[in-house]
Parts: structure tokens; C-alpha cells; sequence
């Protein structure tokens, strides 16, 4: 059985490639040239029309290396800079797209170009689920590994690309918005959503409606939202991905 690639074995443009993936779809930088050697090595797979390159699992595990070989300082210059960890989405200054979690500060970005933001983040996680179970169908699919290893950004972009407000904090950690909030449930494989808002905006009912609104949602984009109620009978959702 073949030996997978490992980082060391992977030229200069190949490095340079895998490094500046985007850090949440996958997909790759670099010449058609570079993405075919990587798919040629299992790394990477082509995708739609425009010939796109995607990481593979594989190729996911031989960025990690990378990104472990940057941290110790050992990454040859030619590399250039590494992106963000896939699991520090959004983090300042990677360059990926920051899902809304509903905890940050209100966006200041003009809405039209928020929106666009969106639409591009969604269009490549449902290209990568294509490219991962093969699918040649036109529904969203099912999360695939790489959401269910980051749930909580991939619920918050799921959310936010079907058009549900997150909400928002001020630097105070006040809330000045209302909106869905995604958290960890401390439970694997689970996410938690709840609504929340300024007191006057997030009483228990509308909490309520605007829940199975956001269940709704996400159960159309590929994952599966159950309703409950926990202290003072405060509605919230639990989230776990869709399955066939």
C-alpha cells in the first residue's frame, strides 16, 4: 500500500500551495500546474468547471505538518508565509472568512459586501461537500469531515448564508443585537444555537419562533436542529450534523 506524501517530500510550489489554501474549504493556491501534481499525489482533487483545486484528507493532514514544521521555525523561506490553522478560521489576519458566532462585535462592513463574503464561503463549502462525497446533485448535501471537526463555524456560516442575523456585543460584552448565537454544547459531535438580544428583543416567545426559524434553516442546509428547553424554560437548539 502506497506511503501517504509528507510535507518534506513536497517541492517549494507545492508548499507554497498547500500553505496558502484557504483555511476553510481547502481550496488551492498556486498553477493548475502545482494543484495537478497535488492531485496526482492524492493531495488535492479537481473540482467544477473552472478547474479548481481542493485539498484531499490527506492533503489537510500534510498542511498540518506544515503549519507544525512553521511553528518550530523549520519551514524552508521558499514556503512563504503559512495560512491560519483550518481550525483558527477567521482568526485576525489570516485572510480566511470569519464566521458570525453571534459573540463578536457588530460588522461594520457595508452589507452588500458581507453579503458577498457569504455567498463566496457557502459556494466553497458546498463545493468541498461535492468533492467529498461525490455528489453530482444540486441540494446542499451533508456536513463533510472538515465542517464536523469545526462546527461551530460551519453552523454560523450555514446560518448566516441563509439569511438569519447573528448577534453582536459591544467591547463592553453587552449585547447590542439580536440574533442567533453558535456555541460549543460540550458534547461531541453537538453545537449549541441559542437568540439572543438586548432585553426588549429576546423574550422567551420570540426566542422561540426565531429557533425553529433557525432549525428550519439549517435543516436545509444539510444538518439537523432539535428544540429544547433548559433553565427557566429558555428555548435553545442542539445541532448535529445531517446524514443520508
Amino acid at each position: 500500500m502506497p506511503r501517504r506524501p509528507t510535507a518534506k517530500s513536497l517541492t517549494p510550489a507545492q508548499r507554497r500551495a498547500v500553505l496558502a489554501s484557504d483555511p476553510a474549504t481547502g481550496e488551492l493556491a498556486g498553477s493548475p500546474a502545482t494543484g495537478a501534481s497535488l492531485r496526482d499525489r492524492g493531495l488535492a482533487v479537481a473540482y467544477g468547471a473552472a478547474g479548481r483545486y481542493y485539498l484531499t484528507e490527506a492533503g489537510r493532514a500534510v498542511r498540518e505538518e506544515l503549519y507544525e514544521e512553521s511553528r518550530q521555525g523549520s519551514v524552508p523561506a521558499a514556503s512563504g508565509p503559512p495560512a491560519a490553522p483550518a481550525g483558527q478560521a477567521g482568526a485576525a489576519g489570516s485572510g480566511a472568512f470569519a464566521a458570525a458566532t453571534g459573540d463578536g462585535p457588530p460588522r461594520e462592513e457595508a452589507s452588500g459586501q458581507r453579503a458577498a463574503a457569504v455567498a463566496r464561503a457557502w459556494a466553497g463549502v458546498l463545493e468541498i461537500r461535492r468533492v467529498t462525497d461525490g455528489s453530482a446533485g444540486t441540494g446542499p448535501g451533508v456536513p463533510a469531515p472538515w465542517e464536523r471537526t469545526r462546527m461551530v463555524w460551519a453552523v454560523s456560516l450555514a446560518l448566516e448564508a441563509a439569511g438569519v442575523p447573528p448577534s453582536a456585543v459591544d467591547a463592553g460584552g453587552r449585547r447590542v443585537r439580536a440574533g442567533y448565537r453558535v456555541l460549543d454544547s460540550g458534547e461531541p459531535g453537538t453545537v449549541r444555537v441559542e437568540w439572543r438580544g438586548p432585553t426588549a428583543s429576546a423574550g422567551r416567545e420570540r426566542a422561540e419562533r426565531e429557533l425553529r426559524t433557525c432549525a428550519e434553516r439549517l435543516t436545509g442546509c444539510g444538518w439537523e436542529a432539535l428544540l429544547y428547553w433548559g433553565a427557566r424554560r429558555t428555548p435553545f437548539l442542539l445541532v448535529t450534523p445531517g446524514g443520508p
